[in-house]
């Protein structure tokens, strides 16, 4: 039941944090996007949090769509689909891990 509802959630959020995103990246862009450029618009709190959201509601998104379908197929087991869940969500945080280490230059 959680994972039907985090699934429909994150799927919001990926749309209106992409939107965000794709205005602010290409349609109110300011310049070039070299890495001064970037850095200046990750200076806004707002902004990296937006894009903090986008990355996590991504990952989610896409590690457990991945899961249910993995769980309707080859994982039937429960033994099997706790081991993958386990697996999915070590993955998740070490995407989510490298994915905020990568923005950390503008975090801190």
């Amino acid at each position: 039941m959680w994972s039907w509802l985090f699934q429909r959630i994150t799927a919001v959020l990926l749309i209106v944090c992409l939107a965000i995103h794709l205005i602010f990246t290409h349609i109110l862009s300011i310049g070039e996007l070299d890495y001064i450029n970037i850095g200046d618009r990750l200076a806004h709190a707002g902004l990296t949090a937006v894009d903090i959201i986008l990355l996590a509601a991504g990952i989610y998104h896409a590690l457990n769509g991945l899961r249910m379908v993995l769980m309707d197929y080859w994982f039937t087991s429960r033994k099997r689909a706790l081991t993958l869940t386990i697996g999915l969500w070590v993955v998740g945080l070490a995407f989510m891990g490298y994915g905020t280490w990568a923005l950390w230059p503008w975090i801190s």
